[in-house]
């Protein structure tokens, strides 16, 4: 199955030659580079402008987006790999280039193509973080003439720093003929209509992830630039992207998805952790062995590495298989021979959750076994763990939390909401 657009680009890609295995390069060549910034971003909140020039430039913003419109639309198997390179540099500074790129896809999948062409722009530059909780409880999508006036305020839209647009749920007040319907929206507004506040410090660990809050005060937008389908419409064979783009992949449901997001920084964070840990045991000795070795030739740390080795193997092949049977289910929701529905959508999110998981634990083992010195402030093995305590604080992505909604779609009853 080739994935290109079936229609000629109406914007220029950047390059046009490059390949998946190229993009996949670049993000693990600038490792060392995200892992000198990741102290400057902890106490900045996110990552420098160099640092997301440089990212602009390897065209990691682009991954998903159509290349109809000037993106690469590589696949999302692809994406979680760059994304994972990135985190293994940090966690928090991957979170945020994450949440900043992957949005392209609900865009291409879910906007017909005028709403398309306007959103990404005549040069193809888009970026957006997507908040689909936290609204204040003020916040609201009025129908008006001409579109819809948005205001409220937004926490934890990762990825809004260097920004073109917001993205994020709004309760729906009024609406205009053949426009949504539902309560619940999802709302695009350009940066020139948004505020991003100076708020995202003080916290245990993802402090680069630029998960800062959005204000925003009466901003117009066109009709098209709201959707109902929210997290994606598990009703239609084919959504409007797959319409407009031809490929699959604009043919899913994000929750599908979104979890895959947050899980790259789990995964690479456990890459980072046993990079650390390789060049703590190959440079410091057991203390009280007899023996005159390393700790890499100690049967003890032998055991730990190779289990936190073949865990984060582990985590990182569940995290790649659901971004290729994201497209698959795309692909026979298409043409009829399979679904695309909540059961499959909240399967894939489990399994991304126990990628997740698994990351965790074998995060956790190096860890606990790592010398008091290797987690000093602005040890990179203190950071890791701090950004992975953090994610097992939040509590949509516990794979118990999730289990019971997993359960509920593949039996076909209703589906509890998230009560959290």
């Amino acid at each position: 199955m080739t994935q290109t657009a079936t229609k000629p680009a109406h914007v220029p890609v950047p390059e046009p030659d490059l390949t998946p295995r190229e993009m996949i390069a670049r993000a693990r060549a600038l490792r060392p580079l995200v892992r000198e910034e990741a102290a400057a971003a902890e106490d900045r909140g996110y990552y420098s402008e160099a640092l997301h020039r440089e990212f602009v430039k390897a065209g990691f913003y682009r991954c998903l987006q159509p290349r109809r419109f000037g993106g690469y639309e590589f696949d999302i198997r692809t994406f979680f790999q760059v994304m994972v390179q990135i985190a293994a540099g940090d966690p928090g500074i991957g979170w945020c280039l994450c949440l900043a790129s992957g949005h392209a896809l609900q865009i291409g999948s879910n906007f017909d193509a005028a709403a398309q062409a306007k959103i990404f722009g005549p040069d193809g530059h888009f970026i957006a973080p997507y908040s689909p909780s936290g609204p204040s409880p003020d916040a609201e999508c009025v129908a008006v003439p001409g579109g819809y006036r948005v205001s409220g305020k937004w926490r934890y839209c990762s990825g809004v720093p260097y920004s073109t647009h917001f993205m994020g749920l709004a309760p729906l007040k009024g609406s205009h003929p053949g426009g949504p319907t539902r309560k619940l929206v999802t709302v695009v507004v350009p940066r020139e209509q948004f505020e991003m506040l100076d708020d995202w410090h003080d916290m245990f660990g993802l402090r680069g992830s630029g998960s800062n809050s959005v204000v925003i005060k009466d901003a117009l937008i066109p009709e098209d630039f709201v959707d109902e389908t929210i997290f994606g419409d598990e009703g239609a064979g084919t959504t409007v992207g797959m319409k407009v783009h031809g490929n699959p992949m604009y043919n899913g449901i994000f929750m599908a998805f979104g979890a895959g997001e947050l899980a790259c920084s789990q995964v690479g964070a456990a890459w980072g952790a046993l990079e650390e840990f390789e060049k703590h045991i190959k440079t410091t000795r057991p203390l009280l062995s007899a023996k005159p070795i390393f700790k890499y030739e100690h049967h003890d740390w032998q055991r730990i590495f190779g289990l936190a080795l073949a865990m984060t193997n582990a985590a990182e092949a569940i995290l790649l298989r659901t971004g290729e049977r994201y497209v698959e289910y795309g692909e026979a929701r298409a043409d009829g021979t399979g679904r695309f529905t909540n059961a499959e959508a909240m399967l894939l999110m489990g399994m991304q959750h126990q990628a997740s998981r698994i990351a965790w634990e074998a995060g956790y083992d190096l860890f606990r076994a790592s010398s008091t010195a290797s987690i000093r402030d602005g040890q990179p093995m203190q950071r890791f763990f701090r950004d992975f305590a953090s994610f097992r604080n939040n509590p949509v992505h516990q794979p118990d939390f999730a289990a019971t909604r997993i359960a509920q779609a593949h039996f076909g009853l209703p589906m509890q909401d998230f009560d959290l």
